[in-house]
């Protein structure tokens, strides 16, 4: 708790650094396109991040000319007054080779604030088995790399190295810290720390940050880079800022290789509801995550955090009643955050299963725009519970049919067929049929409504009228919208319902809602 308190206080921001363009690009089954890219890059400037890997130039010509392009629009909305693309950083990859980084440098020297980021495997398996180096080659190849980028960017721009492999390093942290010290010394600024494979729990990793935080001059930006192979790269990434790390690198929809890169909305809200001022426009959290699936082509997984359809959604019956409750709470029962926050407009979602209550009901047919009470969304529910036994789980659509079914136009012992008007005689004739039987009846009264409890006296089925409204059905019920909808309160032998009737014919909306009324009293 005191490492929280002495590394995140309020003077200290997270800087996010995105690498969608580059990490994840490379491992798209079909990469962007150079205007993909750019709808890609103009997206992050509207989600406000402060640094944007956007390729690795030496990789391909297309890809050198997306950088360029990049660096070129960042500078040419700076001019314009963008005060996002004033501050953001816009860095190319080399490898530590020379024309790498010159080829970097011819890309990225258009940008306001341009960076090379370069990097070195500095784990034993590594050296050894991949690079075919000894410790010291490795150490002289980075010095000599990073003079050569520092050269380059002189002060217009930074240099960011990166030790590959790093959550390799446990045996030989020590060498690391002697190479972190020597290209700083060389004019690195910023240095990158990747999980490049996440083999281990988080807090070993966290504490080789620690242990890198605590060795180097306070001046230095500490970067993490994690991939998610064990899924736990947002967990180690949210917790590194808090041991001395300031560079989060994360991609949007966690895009990257094998498992991904970090996810950038999962370490932007964890930050968030830490207390931590992320700099970011949250709000477009939701926006981009539905773009990016889009021009990515990869599916949003349903249970994604935060961005995934069943993010929101509730099924269990205590869930539900628990998200019922506490919906209009900036803290909901079950809900990290109020879904607004990342431009999500709904924070609950509820379906019906057979583990659903009366709360599930209540809820979806309310968010359908009609009243309901708690009671009847009780007598609801074990119907509702029968038909998701046999159909499985129930969407809103489906639970409103069934409501439809048993509460709007109800037959039963009654089937209201028509009613005529003679007004000269305030007479109102009847069509109907009660227990399968036609029939035809005149009644003398003042109105529709009054003629209506007549009738009922009459055929033996009196009711009380409690309450009467008219109204017009709501928009969100896209069968029945627009039509008139009447809603009786009745009341007979101590129990209460409500009838409704639906009809484009405001009399005969009025005569359903009756009758209904008067089966659910009579059945």
């Amino acid at each position: 708790m005191k490492c929280m308190m002495d590394c995140a206080d309020q003077a200290r921001k997270p800087f996010f650094y995105d690498v969608t363009l580059r990490d994840g690009n490379q491992a798209l089954p079909k990469p962007w396109n150079n205007a993909q890219k750019k709808d890609v890059y103009l997206q992050l400037l509207k989600l406000g991040v402060q640094g944007a890997e956007v390729g690795f130039p030496a990789s391909s010509e297309m890809d050198f000319e997306s950088c360029k392009e990049l660096a070129q629009l960042t500078a040419k909305m700076a001019e314009e007054g963008d005060e996002v693309a004033q501050k953001i950083v816009v860095a190319g990859l080399a490898r530590c080779v020379p024309s790498d980084i010159q080829r970097c440098w011819e890309a990225v020297q258009y940008a306001p604030n341009p960076r090379i980021h370069t990097f070195l495997a500095t784990s034993p398996l590594s050296m050894e088995h991949v690079l075919h180096m000894t410790p010291e080659q490795v150490k002289a190849k980075a010095v000599e790399c990073v003079k050569l980028a520092k050269s380059l960017v002189g002060d217009r721009g930074t240099v960011e190295f990166s030790c590959e492999h790093f959550g390799d390093c446990l045996e030989n942290m020590d060498f690391v810290i002697e190479v972190l010290k020597a290209v700083v010394e060389a004019g690195a600024t910023t240095l990158n720390l990747p999980n490049t494979v996440e083999r281990y729990r988080p807090m070993l990793y966290i504490s080789q940050i620690k242990q890198v935080y605590d060795a180097l001059p306070k001046n230095v930006t500490i970067s993490v880079h994690c991939h998610n192979d064990l899924g736990m790269a947002t967990a180690a990434t949210l917790e590194s800022f808090f041991v001395g790390a300031t560079q989060m690198e994360v991609a949007l929809n966690g895009l990257g290789e094998r498992c991904g890169n970090t996810n950038f909305y999962e370490v932007a809200v964890g930050l968030h509801n830490s207390g931590v001022d992320t700099g970011l426009h949250l709000e477009r959290i939701y926006e981009t995550a539905i773009l990016i699936s889009q021009w990515s082509g990869i599916n949003i997984y349903n249970r994604a955090p935060l961005i995934g359809a069943e993010a929101i959604v509730h099924r269990s019956g205590i869930h539900q009643d628990g998200a019922s409750k506490t919906k209009d709470m900036k803290k909901g029962a079950y809900r990290p955050i109020d879904y607004s926050i990342i431009g999500r407009n709904q924070n609950d979602s509820l379906s019906f299963t057979s583990q659903s209550g009366r709360t599930a009901v209540y809820e979806i047919i309310t968010k359908f725009g009609y009243k309901m009470s708690l009671a009847e969304a009780a007598e609801l529910q074990p119907i509702l519970k029968a038909c998701s036994e046999k159909e499985g789980e129930l969407s809103a659509e489906r639970v409103l049919d069934v409501f439809r079914e048993q509460r709007v136009n109800v037959n039963g012992r009654l089937v209201f067929n028509n009613i005529e008007v003679v007004p000269d005689e305030n007479r109102f004739v009847f069509h109907f049929k009660k227990d399968k039987e036609p029939i035809i009846k005149s009644i003398t009264a003042e109105g529709p409504i009054e003629a209506g409890l007549m009738l009922m006296r009459e055929i033996g089925m009196p009711v009380e009228l409690v309450k009467y409204r008219q109204v017009v059905v709501p928009e969100k019920d896209s069968m029945w919208a627009g039509r008139g909808l009447s809603r009786i309160v009745l009341k007979a032998n101590g129990k209460e319902v409500e009838g409704r009737g639906v009809s484009s014919d405001t009399l005969k909306a009025n005569m359903r809602a009756l009758f209904g009324g008067v089966n659910l009293l009579y059945r």
